[in-house]
């Protein structure tokens, strides 16, 4: 037994032992899914007890929210340091558009546990309640589509683009950008130089329906 589980004991190791329990719990959610996955599984690979599992998250459900919001939100933060990094080196609305496309590309390629995760609530999805659903949606995918909105919004502001709905133009933008890399990344990894072809495609797909014309 660790310090940790003994009434009055040490308490120094709590982060560092959240920190290994969360990115154990990250891994193998992700691998096996969540109905698959043990809280014992999950302690093995923190190199933790369950008892201390148990003692810093409560359940396993209480154990997959905190997860999955805290992956969410560094992601959505990586994602949104990503458009401002590459804003600062384009110029021109479509080299912009491809900053932001490459962007997405790269967010997701860059956190493939998150993304597993993803991918096993699209399957595992009506298990879960709505609110712990609801609080990924709002601290991941909302964030990254508003940032998408934002920077699309500020281009339109400059009278680059035509847009009604900010939100609809957004998921255009997303699904144009990030379709074909997305697709073809299961095959294997991509070079930068593939993902920036695929991205410039969906990109200049997006400005033949989204650039404004000549009034």
């Amino acid at each position: 037994m660790d310090g940790s589980d003994r009434p009055g004991g040490p308490r120094r190791g709590r982060p560092a032992k959240n920190e290994a329990i969360t990115r154990a719990a990250r891994a193998v959610f992700g691998r096996d899914g969540y109905a698959r996955t043990s809280t014992d599984a999950i302690a093995r690979e923190a190199g933790v007890s369950t008892r201390t599992l148990y003692k810093h998250f409560g359940s396993k459900e209480r154990l997959f929210s905190v997860v999955l919001a805290e992956s969410a939100t560094r992601v959505a933060d990586a994602f949104a340091e990503y458009v401002e990094r590459g804003l600062r080196e384009a110029s021109g609305l479509e080299e912009r558009l491809i900053a932001v496309g490459r962007a997405l590309v790269a967010h997701r390629v860059d956190f493939p546990e998150h993304f597993a995760l993803v991918e096993m609530i699209n399957v595992e999805g009506p298990h879960f309640p709505r609110q712990l659903l609801e609080e990924w949606r709002e601290a991941g995918p909302l964030r990254v589509r508003g940032e998408v909105a934002r920077r699309l919004g500020e281009l339109a502001a400059e009278g680059l683009l035509r847009i009604a709905d900010a939100r609809r133009t957004a998921l255009h933008f997303i699904a144009l950008a990030t379709f074909e890399a997305s697709n073809l990344s299961a095959e294997g990894p991509l070079t930068g130089e593939q993902i920036t072809d695929m991205v410039t495609a969906g990109v200049r797909a997006f400005l033949d329906g989204y650039r404004r014309g000549e009034d």
